[in-house]
């Protein structure tokens, strides 16, 4: 995949200039063309990499080349539905939103905020280094604007809900960053949302702290136009006694790709994810999941459902990393997909690596059609075919959905989960 140098370069230069245009520190100019020079050595990934055999990312590079230096127009600006009391940061082509935002109090000493707005403060240049050492992640270092970042004290718990929201309405490459640090004993619920009404290239960062013993509900929504790319690199860091939940919901996009590393660094930590991924048309998502137990007593559940129809395509990969200091590790890792036609396709590929000789670890994977007899017995009862495949198919996914913490969220990515199920089942009496 060829891409020109010339246009990014431009893009960082307008970058810059508005780092300056708004008195952001020196430290910056330095990160970014460091960041942008990594990123033009390799270029964008490609199948000849294991990491990326399945997916194709020519489409994203020749788009990207093309729009990267454009100045972005703002449209009818989409914002999901979310919680009166939510905390809410709003962004919009990448640039924060004041006035679609909450002015909602936060507790003494800690941080709800945009990213641009703190960096001045202590540990912003931390904050922007630790961005993964994946080439997108240093696109995304030298390109992005702005973006969220939450902080919450030690012994703090939040108790309304913080919802991030990057809404595109521009045919525009944009570059969302979410930090968030959680102190000793903190809680949280936090929610990551991406919308659109374009067909924007999103090449989205993320990095999470959890302190001692705290406790976070993190969700991620991905609901792009069907023409965006969306490609994201997360990263979460639980320590001693620390405890994450994690939904990955990924309804939108033609090529939307995940990859969530988790490392479970402190005795005691537990994670829990669970990813639901739909597809169809010719549209493509793929969900690269690392769980790295790097402690004693560690404990991971993960649970992801795919659904495809039409040529939609699938990739899963889910890694369980046991390192020889992680004794009593307890790992459970499985993937179940759903094949509603003809010519959809899943690639899925669930992996051990354990050098720990004292642990409990399992992972499968399982991939099938709508039981035969489970429609009949439906059928036999009144129920019309359809509606009959609709009642399957919504129970699939619906295990994932209910892991939303939020009763508004929970409600409207139902909804939204039963209407492109809807669409996708009615693919199957064509």
């Amino acid at each position: 995949m060829n891409l020109d140098p010339n246009n990014y370069r431009a893009a960082l230069a307008n970058t810059l200039k508005q780092d300056a245009d708004a008195g952001h520190p020196e430290w910056l100019l330095p990160i970014r063309n460091e960041a942008l020079e990594k990123f033009l050595k390799q270029g964008f990934p490609h199948n000849k990499l294991e990491n990326w055999r399945y997916t194709n990312l020519a489409p994203m590079s020749e788009r990207s080349n093309a729009s990267v230096a454009q100045p972005a127009a703002v449209g009818d600006v989409i914002v999901p539905v979310t919680d009166s009391d939510s905390l809410t940061l709003v962004f919009v082509n990448g640039m924060f939103s004041s006035q679609k935002s909450s002015s909602t109090s936060v507790p003494a000493k800690g941080i709800v905020s945009n990213m641009a707005a703190q960096l001045d403060t202590d540990g912003a240049e931390d904050w922007l280094r630790n961005s993964g050492d994946s080439d997108l992640a240093q696109l995304n270092l030298a390109m992005t604007n702005d973006g969220a970042v939450v902080q919450i004290p030690d012994n703090i718990e939040l108790a309304q809900t913080i919802h991030i929201i990057f809404t595109n309405t521009a045919e525009a490459n944009v570059f969302p960053r979410v930090i968030i640090r959680l102190g000793r004993n903190a809680k949280a619920t936090v929610i990551e949302h991406h919308i659109s009404n374009a067909a924007c290239v999103s090449t989205a960062v993320t990095n999470i702290s959890c302190g001692e013993g705290s406790r976070l509900n993190y969700q991620k929504l991905q609901e792009e136009h069907a023409r965006s790319f969306h490609v994201a690199a997360q990263t979460i860091k639980l320590a001693k006694d620390s405890h994450c939940d994690i939904v990955n919901i990924d309804l939108g996009a033609a090529i939307a790709r995940n990859d969530l590393r988790i490392l479970l660094q402190g005795s005691g930590a537990e994670v829990g994810v669970n990813g639901l991924f739909l597809v169809d048309g010719e549209r493509h998502a793929d969900n690269h999941l690392h769980l790295e137990h790097q402690a004693a007593h560690t404990r991971s559940r993960a649970h992801y459902a795919g659904v495809m129809a039409n040529k939609g395509r699938g990739v899963f990969n889910g890694m369980i990393h046991v390192l020889q200091a992680a004794q009593k590790t307890d790992a459970a890792l499985n993937n179940k997909n759903l094949l509603l036609t003809q010519g959809a396709e899943i690639d899925t590929k669930p992996e051990l690596e354990i050098y720990a000789d004292d642990v409990k670890c399992a992972h499968g994977s399982t991939t099938g059609q709508l039981d035969a007899a489970s429609l009949f017995y439906l059928r036999t009862r009144g129920v019309p075919q359809q509606v009959a495949r609709n009642m399957l198919v919504q129970a699939f996914a619906v295990e994932v959905v209910q892991q939303l913490a939020n009763e508004s969220l929970r409600e409207y990515i139902q909804n939204s989960v039963e209407q492109r199920l809807n669409e996708l089942v009615a693919v199957i009496e064509t």
